[in-house]
């Protein structure tokens, strides 16, 4: 994951919380918006405002802000720490999901029935 990303990340995080933010999560917050490039930060301020999500995950090829499928160039390129890249539909910043050990292992094949032979009758003309 982008290192801008995972801090538009961090900090979608802090914004969300209820309860009134203390000193350490506002200070937490004012060091990571000065990791953040100022037009990025600007997009991402619009979207919280809106309350809209700043940074959506995609999982299985899909945005979880909108629920629409990504293309998969944009998906497979959600890999490159080096790129960062909007939804299409919704506009908040795309991140990759951490991947689940359970999701990731194969599920056990089913087994297949066993083939009967049956002998036919054969007919016999009277």
């Amino acid at each position: 994951m982008n290192p801008i990303t995972r801090s538009l990340l961090a900090l979608q995080e802090l914004l969300k919380q209820h309860h009134p933010a203390s000193a350490d999560q506002k200070a937490a917050a004012e060091l990571l918006r000065g990791q953040i490039p100022t037009p990025i930060l600007a997009h991402f301020d619009r979207m919280i405002a809106g309350g809209r999500n700043g940074v959506s995950l995609v999982r299985n090829g899909v945005c979880c802000g909108c629920h629409m499928r990504v293309p998969v160039g944009t998906a497979a390129s959600l890999a490159n720490p080096n790129d960062i890249h909007l939804c299409e539909n919704c506009g908040s910043y795309l991140a990759l999901a951490p991947v689940d050990p359970e999701e990731e292992a194969p599920a056990a094949p089913a087994a297949k029935p066993v083939a009967v032979r049956r002998s036919r009758k054969k007919l016999v003309a009277a």
